[in-house]
């Protein structure tokens, strides 16, 4: 009798046993299939994104006419951006590269990503409220540069040797253009052309 028990006790454990571990393997199944579908659903919008900016690019000058609100609302979106990023580089004291487009610090004669030098404001006149107009700094009265940015302040003629903008380095494994003061590669990681 106690046999009979027994016998029954572990083959009901052993039926729950096998429930639970089947209850536990497709809830398993379920969250992967789970995570698979939100990873190709994420794939799924980056594509969808990346052909509208590349179908945006290619007929922004003469979009088709059932797409030409859209693409107005786009542009003014676009233009209002451009406004804001430059009001927050103006609060901040920075500006963006003419070449490549990433944002240079308050100061940078060079950009550190691609090199080329940094323009002077359009107007080279001295400016008459002691204020730099690139960065802001007070100005000493018969200045002709900034003593904070470089920025030519007068219109005196200065006879000084031509600046070079400084080699960008180049990551020697990725090729990725790295900042003059790099130390390593935000790309691969590696360490930047003459760090030791």
């Amino acid at each position: 009798m106690a046999s009979d028990f027994l016998d029954k006790l572990a083959a009901s454990v052993s039926r729950t046993t096998r429930g639970v571990s089947d209850s536990l393997r497709n809830m398993s199944d379920k969250s992967r299939i789970n995570k698979d579908i939100a990873a190709i659903e994420h794939e799924l919008r980056s594509r969808y994104q990346e052909i509208g900016e590349k179908y945006y690019g290619a007929a922004a000058d003469n979009p088709d006419p059932e797409y030409a609100e859209m693409f107005a609302s786009v542009r003014e979106l676009l233009d209002a951006l451009d406004v804001r990023r430059r009001d927050l580089d103006a609060l901040i004291g920075a500006y963006t590269c003419g070449s490549c487009g990433r944002q240079l610090t308050k100061g940078a004669k060079f950009c550190p990503y691609c090199g080329t030098g940094v323009p002077e404001p359009a107007s080279a006149e001295g400016d008459q409220s002691g204020v730099c107009k690139n960065c802001g700094a007070a100005l000493a009265p018969d200045a002709v540069f900034c003593a904070a940015c470089g920025n030519r302040v007068s219109d005196e003629v200065i006879h000084a040797e031509p600046v070079s903008p400084p080699k960008p380095l180049i990551c020697p494994n990725c090729g990725e253009t790295l900042p003059a003061d790099a130390m390593f590669c935000a790309i691969c990681g590696t360490k930047a052309p003459g760090i030791d």
